[in-house]
């Protein structure tokens, strides 16, 4: 699993790519023993749930029919504003009432029902937590300018070290982790 940090305003977020797809993670939950980057812990990216909506109706309804794309968008705006449980009835709803495009719907249901426990975007927005990845990969490319200096070569272990320095800095979190880091030892 590849981790990537970056940062959102006040808070520092942490991508992480799974075998069940990219999710946030506030780093704050990160330091709580139940939250040790397992599904339960992640939000699924929105982004992704979004692609996975579209892709199936694309193959259900066509690419330019306009009663596929309002589906869409109200789906996702459901999802976004009030949760899986009423999104989940609504998906299951849809699909049993369809004649045709049941293979394209029964996979975004299984992808919609693998991932039940990272679909939780009203409890991330109102905790302030972005429910997309774009804002920490934009943050990982400013992130690695400090080590293309010029001449500059680093080994994998000390870059690593750099750059969780440097988010800590970019993020503003610099001194809330040395407070955390010196209470643990001291």
């Amino acid at each position: 699993h590849a981790l990537e940090a970056g940062s959102n305003d006040l808070f520092t977020v942490l991508q992480a790519r799974s075998d069940l797809g990219a999710g946030v993670i506030s780093t704050g939950e990160l330091h709580s023993p139940a939250a040790r980057l397992q599904p339960a812990a992640l939000g699924l990216d929105f982004y992704h749930l979004s692609e996975n909506v579209h892709k199936a109706r694309r193959e259900i309804y066509g690419e330019d029919d306009e009663s596929g794309k309002q589906w869409a968008s109200r789906l996702l705006h459901v999802f976004k504003h009030d949760g899986y449980e009423t999104a989940w009835k609504q998906l299951l709803e849809w699909r049993v009432g369809l004649c045709h495009g049941r293979p394209a719907a029964d996979r975004l249901v299984s992808y919609v029902s693998e991932r039940r426990e990272m679909i939780k975007y009203p409890e991330f927005q109102s905790k302030g937590w972005q429910i997309g990845s774009g804002p920490t990969e934009a943050t990982c490319k400013t992130l690695t300018a400090r080590l293309k200096g010029s001449g500059m070569r680093w080994d994998a272990d000390n870059a690593e070290a750099l750059m969780g320095l440097e988010a800590l800095t970019q993020s503003g979190q610099w001194d809330l982790y040395w407070r955390s880091q010196l209470r643990q030892t001291g």
